[in-house]
């Protein structure tokens, strides 16, 4: 497992609910009741929804071409397209790869391109006909690497049972509630 240095303060580690608590695997896991194995990642859906309600500003598909065939620039990428959305800097703003998004609260999501003869473009994303979702999506489901899921899966990808953060057994480890009390 990742080092404790790494470890995400805002995480809550109720009960046995898979959690992605360094933000460094590429899922959420748990420690397993499995004596044999001590910790699994999880299988959690992915928020990824290739529509968009509204302008866009939840969208968090994985549409990567702009509406004139413009292949999008990378977010964490200053080339060749200098700019101010860096991932790091709005990790609210899911601008992971070089999906469409819409961080400006735009008419619609859009992309820096990565043709220097285009600085960015909007994207065609369909709209979704489902209503707008009212709570959070990361409650069900992950983006990215899953470090702001708060769902209450507690299986492994193998079907294995998820100990809670609060016990020591069957497998030891640093990372319980009391350790980590603003979770």
């Amino acid at each position: 497992l990742p080092s404790q240095a790494t470890f995400d303060p805002t995480l809550h580690l109720e009960s046995n609910f898979c959690r992605n608590p360094f933000g460094i695997l590429r899922s959420p896991w748990c420690y397993t009741t499995d004596p044999e194995t001590v910790w699994e990642l999880c299988d959690i859906p992915s928020c990824t929804e290739e529509c968009m309600h509204c302008r866009g500003e939840d969208y968090k598909g994985k549409i990567s071409v702009t509406e004139n065939g413009f292949t999008c620039q990378c977010w964490d990428s200053q080339i060749p397209h200098n700019h101010g959305f860096v991932p790091t800097v709005f990790p609210e703003k899911f601008l992971e790869e070089n999906y469409c998004r819409n961080p400006n609260a735009d008419s619609r999501p859009w992309c820096y391109t990565s043709s220097p003869s285009r600085r960015w473009d909007y994207c065609s994303i369909p709209r979704c006909t489902s209503e707008p979702p009212s709570i959070m999506p990361e409650l069900s489901c992950i983006t990215g690497n899953g470090e702001s899921y708060r769902g209450t899966i507690a299986v492994t990808t193998s079907g294995k049972k998820c100990q809670r953060w609060a016990s020591q057994t069957p497998h030891r480890h640093d990372y319980t509630p009391e350790s980590y009390p603003c979770r």
